[in-house]
């Protein structure tokens, strides 16, 4: 099974799983000066009907930064696959804090914003945001990593 046919389902995700919250605002909770710096992501697989891929290596990235005052900024970048093209995301948005939930709130029609993450610290001024959620029949494990 090819790689590109098997990022098909990322392609119908980055349109499917935006039909989740409208939120445009911050949440009531609050941001944790400790989450804040940039993310970038360490892993990311899809599963679905076509098998299962790794969309970092098959070329797609993604970059988001949590400011201290609650905001995001970055990019998502998904690879062309099966016929569809390479698609283009701005992670600019907000971002909050619920306990160890991080949650994203973007205009960008995309499965980060429907998708919670856990917080789970790795060492000494490193932090993983993990997801890992279904869409339209695709799950979607993605963890976003900070460094030192």
């Amino acid at each position: 099974m090819s790689v590109m046919r098997s990022l098909a389902p990322i392609a119908m995700l980055v349109t499917a799983a935006g039909c989740g919250s409208d939120s445009t605002g911050p949440q009531s909770q609050s941001q944790s000066p400790s989450l804040s710096g940039s993310y970038t992501a360490f892993e990311w697989v899809t599963t679905g009907g076509s098998g299962q891929t790794n969309q970092l290596i098959a070329g797609s990235t993604l970059l988001i930064t949590l400011n201290g005052n609650g905001t995001t900024t970055g990019h998502m970048h998904i690879a062309a696959s099966n016929g569809n093209p390479a698609a283009e995301f701005d992670m600019a948005g907000t971002w909050t804090q619920s306990g160890n939930t991080v949650d994203f709130t973007q205009a960008a029609d995309t499965f980060v914003r429907d998708m919670l993450f856990d917080v789970q610290p790795i060492a000494t001024g490193v932090v993983d945001l993990i997801g890992d959620q279904v869409f339209s029949g695709t799950q979607v494990k993605l963890t976003l990593r900070r460094g030192a």
